[in-house]
């Protein structure tokens, strides 16, 4: 379901610094938002923050949201904003490479590789062994 971003009520986070969106705000315009927002039916964020706020400075009308019910337990609202940002782990230096490297040999895949060549080498370095065993007789 997509909700207007004006409608989106932000109240107190215990993420209170959203860092640095320069890298989420290019994902979201390369792939799009991949995990939605999560609001309570009042429309009040619950978690995904920064997710937010890089559609909003991306000037975007409306976001994707899932609707979680939490009616009055505040205790609720608390541990779904906790429990989302407990769990994330940034990729390693590693991970980062192999992911570069993969997407780089797909975007340059090998040239195939014409099977008449192929065929023509094969021929010419049968050519070649006969008349280099020729060669060697003859001295």
């Amino acid at each position: 379901m997509k909700l207007k971003i004006e409608d989106i009520k932000v109240s107190s986070r215990i993420r209170q610094e959203v860092g640095d969106l320069s890298q989420l705000k290019q994902s979201i315009q390369q792939v799009g938002l991949l995990t939605p927002i999560i609001v309570n039916e009042e429309n009040e964020l619950l978690s995904g923050f920064r997710r937010f706020e890089a559609c909003r400075q991306l000037g975007w009308a409306e976001v994707e949201v899932k609707i979680i019910d939490t009616g009055e337990d505040k205790v609720k609202k608390l541990d779904l904003e906790y429990h989302e940002n407990l769990g994330r782990l940034d990729l390693t230096t590693e991970e980062q490479q192999s992911y570069n490297q993969t997407r780089y040999d797909l975007l340059h895949p090998p040239k195939p590789v014409n099977p008449f060549w192929g065929w023509l080498k094969r021929i010419w370095e049968k050519i070649v062994s006969l008349f280099s065993g020729l060669w060697k007789t003859k001295k």
